[in-house]
């Protein structure tokens, strides 16, 4: 199947349609990312990708993460079902995997060799897995103060490592700077269209699950694996599968909460560290798409102190056997306030992604 008769790229403010290209990030009319506007009505089965073939060509395999119900903690926050679905058992340890597998086998088709990246740590890691197995060069641009045990992933795969020292924000404008001077192709994950879509599956495998679930509270940044579920959500119900699409919640460190500014009202919070550095981002390009995606399900945000996150990672570990990242134990702090606050019930069906390993990081975040 060709691509141009498949899918097409849409501004996602005004909808203005361009030629879907892997070198494409921004669209001409507002300057914003794209997403996917497929032609091929939606299935239940799987989801549909953005890719010649219809599937991934470079996979380490990724997906099909295993599903745990949290009996203790469940019973600990006065919930009837509790469930956990380990994205940290992805190949490369944590659920960016998801959309490093449709990233680079776009990049493949489209005769990409080498490329540009940045990243926190965990999307880094795991481009630069997927660009080996596809015999690429990567190029990862991250903060000089990410993880030690995340640089070392980044290495290990030969790709080309710089540490750039600041906040998050200054390893991609770096990465941008980069890639323009030596004319190589800047595939952000946090930008482009094909990596959002490969998070399509983590909903696919939910649906699979013996009954619905009623809620999904998601650690966000740039917010990849909450508008990816939103989608494959929106496909599910398309084609039939699902009736109704579980609530989405976002939450956020109490230190960088731009979308819970945007998602609640409200000036934005002055930036200050967090331990969880996964979503440690202070301006992320897809904002109105997980804002939309939070509304549009009835769910809601939720900012956690650093003290919190640290207190449910150690207490997932010592009571449930599951070593977390700090960003992945955001989910369980933004948990007990929801429940606290009423908003999630006693009798509510809830899943929480285990985003990252623990083993990436030190004990302090």
């Amino acid at each position: 199947m060709s691509e141009a008769r498949a899918f097409s790229f849409r501004c996602i403010r005004c909808g203005a349609g361009a030629p879907a290209s892997v070198f494409n990030l921004f669209s001409k009319c507002c300057q914003l990312p794209f997403e996917i506007e497929y032609r091929d009505p939606a299935a239940a089965a799987s989801p549909r990708l953005p890719l010649n073939r219809g599937h991934v060509s470079v996979s380490l395999g990724e997906g099909n993460t295993p599903v745990i119900e949290l009996k203790k903690i469940g019973a600990l926050l006065g919930l009837g079902k509790l469930w956990a679905k380990l994205e940290y058992q992805a190949p490369t340890g944590s659920f960016k995997d998801r959309g490093s597998a449709v990233l680079v086998s776009a990049a493949v088709e489209a005769g990409v060799r080498e490329f540009v990246e940045d990243s926190s740590g965990n999307a880094g890691a795991s481009l630069s897995a997927y660009a080996a197995a596809a015999g690429l060069k990567a190029h990862v641009f991250v903060p000089a103060s990410a993880a030690r045990g995340k640089l070392d992933q980044i290495a290990v795969f030969g790709a080309t490592l710089h540490p750039v020292e600041g906040p998050r924000q200054a390893a991609t404008d770096a990465a941008r700077r980069f890639a323009e001077a030596e004319r190589l192709p800047y595939l952000s994950h946090n930008l482009s269209p094909y990596f959002g879509e490969g998070m399509k599956g983590f909903a696919f495998e939910i649906a699979e699950l013996p009954g619905p679930i009623d809620q999904i509270l998601f650690p966000v940044g740039n917010g990849s694996l909450l508008v990816g579920a939103a989608r494959g959500f929106g496909e599910l119900t398309e084609a039939g599968k699902l009736a109704r699409i579980p609530q989405l919640h976002a939450v956020q460190a109490e230190g960088v909460r731009p979308l819970l500014a945007l998602l609640l009202g409200g000036p934005a919070a002055e930036i200050r560290p967090t331990v969880a550095s996964g979503i440690a981002v202070s301006n992320p390009p897809r904002a109105s798409q997980v804002v939309a995606a939070v509304r549009r399900t009835g769910g809601t945000g939720v900012a956690v102190a650093d003290g919190a996150i640290l207190e449910w990672r150690r207490r997932l570990a010592a009571t449930e056997g599951i070593f977390c990242e700090a960003t992945s134990a955001a989910a369980l702090a933004g948990l007990e306030q929801l429940v606290r606050n009423g908003h999630i019930g006693p009798s509510d069906r809830v899943l929480l992604p285990i985003t990252g390993s623990g083993l990436k990081e030190p004990l302090g975040g």
